[in-house]
């Protein structure tokens, strides 16, 4: 069993200083097996990581009381560099770029359009592009900021938890959930959930940070992904399978995901290892105007794709 690491007692007062109260929290259980064993592996900004030892998957050892109340207007624009969108409004026409090529790899595995609908849908970007493609398209958000102003923009998004919303059955023939099912507090009911509004034959694309990757294994307790109270799961390849078929839906396989990024962001997110050279060059990026240059790269993610099977 591994020990956590020793913590200077000035450190770890200064820390709790600076960090902003904490919301009231309670045992975070393993999804996929309950009474499972767990061991400690580290700590990151105060919260502890473990993993199960009978099924491998990882989480954080508590989770919020009232979860939903993180997702409010500050969530979208923040200084926090390692919480949150840094700015999801000025980041938008980038994160449409990787969007876009998300509904691309849907219709060719797919091969035809129809209902969509994304879970965790923020502001709405995904949705506008899944319309803009031809698709049918509706969202579900936690956030009640965020579903309002995604429906401000003229969309059909419900505020809720899904497996609590009353949606009618083998509704849709995709549904997606980026960057949303390691937020879940019940990750298996809500693919239930899923499972039970997807057509027969009906497809899941899921992207998640993978903490089997290289990226989180190199960079152990210091990985990015690790987000206490935004991130409750997180998944690996086999621990993600696991999840989806514990739910009744049909693996279909998984690959390193890549996303569109600009510098600014990139520079804006490492002010969380490197504070001061890091705003120091964010600063440069935004008055040189090479700040906003987007690049394709992989960010320590996997997209995974499951299915409802088919009627014989």
């Amino acid at each position: 069993m591994s020990t956590l690491p020793n913590v200077r007692v000035d450190r770890a007062t200064t820390a709790a200083l600076r960090a902003p109260a904490r919301p009231a929290e309670i045992t975070n259980a393993c999804a996929l097996c309950p009474d499972g064993v767990t061991r400690p592996l580290f700590e990151v900004d105060g919260a502890l990581i473990v993993e199960c030892s009978g099924c491998g998957l990882v989480r954080q050892d508590t989770r919020p009381l009232a979860a939903s109340l993180l997702y409010d207007s500050d969530y979208y624009a923040t200084d926090n560099p390692k919480g949150g969108y840094a700015n999801y409004f000025l980041d938008s026409d980038v994160n449409r770029r990787t969007f876009r090529d998300r509904i691309a790899a849907i219709e060719r595995r797919y091969g035809r359009r129809g209902r969509l609908l994304d879970v965790g849908c923020a502001l709405g970007d995904f949705l506008l592009e899944a319309k803009a493609s031809g698709w049918d398209v509706e969202g579900v958000e936690i956030s009640s900021f965020a579903a309002q102003r995604a429906r401000e923009r003229g969309l059909r998004v419900t505020a809720g938890r899904l497996e609590e919303l009353d949606l009618p059955e083998a509704t849709f023939d995709v549904i997606t959930l980026y960057d949303s099912v390691e937020h879940l507090t019940d990750p298996i009911a809500t693919l239930a959930a899923v499972r039970r509004l997807l057509v027969p034959g009906g497809l899941v694309h899921l992207v998640t940070p993978n903490v089997g990757g290289f990226q989180a294994r190199l960079l152990g307790r210091h990985w990015y992904h690790y987000k206490p109270g935004e991130h409750l799961f997180y998944f690996a390849p086999r621990t993600l399978r696991a999840a989806l078929e514990a739910a009744g839906l049909r693996w279909d396989g998984w690959q390193r995901s890549a996303s569109y990024l600009t510098f600014t962001y990139c520079f804006n997110r490492m002010r969380y290892y490197a504070p001061a050279p890091f705003a120091f060059l964010e600063w440069l990026g935004r008055t040189f105007r090479f700040g906003p240059y987007a690049f394709r790269v992989p960010v320590g993610e996997m997209e995974a794709w499951a299915r409802r099977e088919a009627l014989p």
